[in-house]
């Protein structure tokens, strides 16, 4: 009886280890520590108790979530959380992001409220994972507050409306790597122009992508307010034409990736060329043309070279670079300093050879000179005079 008293202690250690390795869960949730620290909870959506609780969830807190296997409604009424509010920042590991997956089954759809997400404004990075969004709408991602990421990838958007960011502030946040940044990739999404307004909320956001996302043309203004956004990538998707001011009130922008594009090349479609080149912005990805013909998956740069540099839309000084005019006015100067000099040379001249013949002329002739050699020799001699001057 000692001895198994003694041995109390150790199997109460040892079950207190236990839990911290592995977990307090609800039921349908498991815990996987195996590649960190602070490992992630993962619940399989229709195993577990709705609304998820908070509270089921200890050693450690449910910093890292991961839900799977949606289909349908999210929940069908109120929230499908409970108490996540408790949750605050200074119970986190500062080596990891406070984070949220939803993965849905293969063609599942979630419909979405704007009370899904009520108390999960501790997150800083959520993501959407093979889900078939019915559609989003202004609120519905409110309750996050403030994200460090967005992410939809490997599904679909079926309906957005152009104020659905409005309520969400995408911004690189104090986390172990900051980002602000919306991907959306693999991800078919409606309507396939982006409307105006769409990221008008997003001043702090720095990264945008849109990768194969079935857009085919954007709004002129539909980054007029993205001030601070230094990277977008368009790639893989329908579009053949960009606005000519898209991008020209993005000063931080430093790249823009629009590879796998079937862009309609023509002089008047390609102002991202002479965009990128006078605000020194990187295209990573070569921008190929589908038409005309005659350059289809040509480098768009190709064409414009060939086509667009000897085409002049533009009269008198309107058809010159700056750099060019300051050219042409210091070689008026330069002419004019050269015309001074040579005036200056010729009068030089002039005064030269007036000034010789002005010294010759005043040199004494052969009487001048025999009448000072007279003075010269009889100096002192008074009443001398030198003899009279004949007319030979």
């Amino acid at each position: 009886m000692i001895r198994h008293w003694k041995l109390f202690p150790f199997a109460f250690y040892f079950t207190l280890l236990f839990q911290i390795i592995n977990g307090t869960s609800p039921t349908g949730c498991s815990y996987d520590s195996a590649y960190s620290s602070t490992g992630i909870y993962t619940c399989v959506f229709g195993s577990y108790t709705e609304p998820l609780t908070y509270s089921a969830f200890s050693s450690p807190l449910p910093q890292r979530l991961k839900i799977t296997n949606l289909n349908g409604n999210l929940p069908a009424s109120g929230s499908a959380f409970s108490g996540f509010s408790s949750f605050t920042s200074g119970s986190f590991d500062r080596n990891y992001p406070a984070y949220l997956e939803l993965v849905c089954t293969t063609s599942g759809s979630i419909t979405l409220t704007t009370s899904t997400f009520t108390d999960m404004s501790y997150l800083q990075e959520v993501k959407f994972s093979y889900c078939s969004i019915v559609s989003l709408s202004n609120g519905m991602l409110g309750p996050f507050g403030s994200l460090n990421s967005l992410i939809f990838e490997h599904g679909s958007i079926a309906s957005y409306s152009a104020d659905f960011l409005t309520s969400v502030t995408i911004e690189p946040l104090a986390v172990a790597e900051p980002k602000g940044e919306l991907i959306i990739k693999d991800c078919s999404i409606t309507p396939t122009t982006i409307p105006t307004g769409v990221f008008d909320g997003q001043t702090s956001i720095r990264t945008i992508k849109l990768v194969k996302a079935g857009i085919a043309a954007i709004d002129a203004s539909a980054f007029s307010l993205t001030t601070q956004l230094n990277y977008i990538s368009l790639v893989d998707n329908s579009i053949t034409s960009l606005e000519s001011n898209l991008f020209t009130s993005v000063n931080s922008l430093s790249s823009i990736d629009l590879g796998g594009l079937a862009y309609d090349c023509s002089c008047s479609n390609l102002d991202v060329l002479t965009y990128s080149s006078e605000n020194s912005v990187k295209l990573p990805s070569d921008l190929i043309c589908n038409t005309p013909a005659g350059f289809q998956d040509k480098k768009a740069t190709k064409f414009y070279a060939d086509t667009c540099a000897t085409v002049s839309s533009c009269s008198g000084l309107s058809c010159y670079t700056a750099i060019e005019i300051v050219g042409f006015v210091l070689l008026g100067l330069a002419l004019i300093v050269a015309c001074v000099a040579l005036a200056m040379i010729c009068h030089s001249k002039r005064q030269i050879t007036t000034a010789a013949i002005t010294s010759r002329r005043r040199q004494p002739n052969g009487w001048s000179k025999m009448k000072n050699a007279m003075r010269a020799t009889n100096r002192g001699r008074r009443g001398e005079k030198p003899p009279m001057k004949t007319k030979y």
